[in-house]
């Protein structure tokens, strides 16, 4: 097991265990990318532990204190984790199913799909802004 990277914000680690790495809220898998999106559409602390209620205020404004401490490494997260750069990345298409209920599939699996299921289908090009 590696070891957890403390940071100079004392509720958030960093461990390549844990979400990839990502700095995280100590004791949780919350990362603080998760809680910058929250902030940047509009969510306030109260919010977010309304959401969130084992987590406490000082985690929550530690969390959004590390994003503005580190917005450029947060702000790149943000973007590798879009569903467009996820599907990119690894050559993914998204089915769109009845009742709101979306799948993403391999190229194999995209194969494999009926004519009128394969006519439901965006690439990481055509997807549309609502799942932007």
């Amino acid at each position: 097991m590696l070891a957890e990277l403390k940071t100079e914000h004392p509720y958030i680690i960093k461990n390549p265990e844990i979400c990839g790495g990502s700095p995280v809220i100590s004791g949780t898998r919350i990362t603080v990318r998760l809680i910058a999106s929250m902030v940047k559409s509009g969510r306030s602390a109260e919010d977010i532990l309304r959401g969130y209620p084992h987590l406490t205020f000082a985690q929550i404004h530690d969390a959004i204190s590390y994003y503005f401490d580190h917005k450029s490494e947060i702000e790149q997260e943000i973007q590798e984790n879009t569903l467009r750069a996820i599907m990119k990345r690894y050559n993914m298409r998204l089915v769109v199913g009845e009742y709101g209920i979306d799948r993403l599939v391999t190229e194999e699996e995209f194969e494999k799909l009926s004519e009128d299921e394969k006519e439901k289908t965006y690439t990481w090009e055509t997807l549309p802004e609502k799942y932007k």
